[in-house]
């Protein structure tokens, strides 16, 4: 009797007739036993038919067999059907939820008339206040007194504007009392059918604004430290380029600091001078830190004694340039050269007496 096509396979219910009875698998358990087994196409069935006639083996050894196998077909379609499983996507809400429940800005859903309908868990962090807490609250309430008219007025003028996007900061109370400075960023999106609400991302930037405050004022003490000093502070990149210099520069020559910076110092320096110069600013390139004088021409094409100090400064870990301090020193080399004058115009008078005291 032929084996009916697309059976399941089973133990066989009768020993007396296991070695005759056709072995009915279907096209699946086809499939699988051709995994376990490493044969395929008829080298399978030849297999099942050296089974089946091997007049040696006893109807128990077939049916357990039979067994093994019908084990061997439920643990690859119970894994297969694992890994399906495991392939499905997430669910897409589930998914999004997590994401706002991880995020570290708080994120807020307001109501066209500001009530908050979703408060993320973010807030405890941010603000000490449990997120049911807030639900309740009216958000208005902890923004501080001198900021309150101006969120208002975005927040009432935004809720006419679909999609429209605001960016305000302003300070925002905690639960312990004290302040922290917020940026918000709020989308209204009333009219989107799955929201219906206006979202509001809200960062605490209260240490990025303290830093910021830090520095200005720290540049600020710089910049009027060195706009008072007498010397001229600068800075040049490798090349020579004057990347800075004070307005002090105004004070000892005829130009205007703006008129320096983008150009090549080499443009000022008395060629007679500027080879030496040009080596001293290798040197200091290269860490050999030592003063240099020369002389600087000025608009008007007078000279002017300068004596330079400076130190290479680093960008990403190599000597992106020198910044130095320049001193004017033309009254102080023309009394030397006054004095040095004097004291030669001494020695040939001292010279000379001497001379006609002995007669010659």
């Amino acid at each position: 009797m032929r084996a009916r096509r697309g059976a399941a396979l089973v133990p066989c219910p009768d020993p007396s007739v296991a070695s005759t009875m056709h072995l009915q698998i279907s096209r699946k358990a086809y499939g699988r036993i051709s995994d376990i087994y490493n044969v395929s196409g008829w080298d399978f069935f030849d297999a099942r038919r050296t089974v089946l006639m091997d007049a040696q083996r006893t109807d128990a050894q077939i049916l357990q067999e039979l067994e093994e196998l019908r084990q061997r077909i439920a643990e690859l379609e119970s894994v297969e059907a694992h890994h399906a499983k495991d392939d499905q996507p997430p669910n897409e809400s589930d998914y999004f939820r997590m994401l706002v429940e991880n995020a570290h800005d708080l994120i807020l859903v307001l109501n066209a008339d500001g009530s908050m309908r979703y408060v993320s868990p973010a807030a405890q962090r941010m603000t000490g206040y449990e997120a049911e807490e807030l639900a309740s609250r009216n958000p208005f309430e902890f923004v501080h007194p001198d900021d309150l008219s101006e969120i208002v007025e975005k927040f009432s003028a935004g809720l006419s504007k679909p999609g429209h996007i605001e960016h305000v900061e302003y300070r925002s109370k905690r639960k312990d009392g004290t302040w922290f400075i917020a940026e918000a960023v709020a989308t209204n999106l009333l009219e989107n059918p799955a929201i219906r609400g206006i979202v509001i991302n809200i960062r605490d930037i209260t240490q990025f604004r303290e830093i910021e405050d830090e520095l200005r004022k720290s540049e600020e003490r710089y910049r009027f430290l060195v706009e008072n000093l007498n010397d001229v502070v600068f800075t040049v990149d490798t090349q020579g380029t004057v990347l800075y210099i004070s307005p002090t520069i105004e004070r000892i020559t005829q130009y205007e600091a703006g008129e320096l910076v983008g150009q090549p110092f080499m443009r000022f320096i008395h060629p007679d001078d500027l080879p030496g110069l040009l080596e001293s600013f290798q040197r200091t390139l290269n860490g050999i830190l030592e003063p240099h004088e020369f002389r600087v021409i000025d608009k008007d094409g007078s000279l002017l004694y300068v004596q330079t100090s400076s130190r290479p400064f680093e960008e990403d870990g190599r000597a992106a340039g020198l910044i130095g301090i320049m001193t004017e020193i033309t009254e102080r080399k023309h009394a030397d050269e006054a004095r040095k004058r004097s004291e030669e115009s001494f020695r040939a008078m001292i010279r000379k007496n001497i001379h006609y005291y002995r007669g010659s």
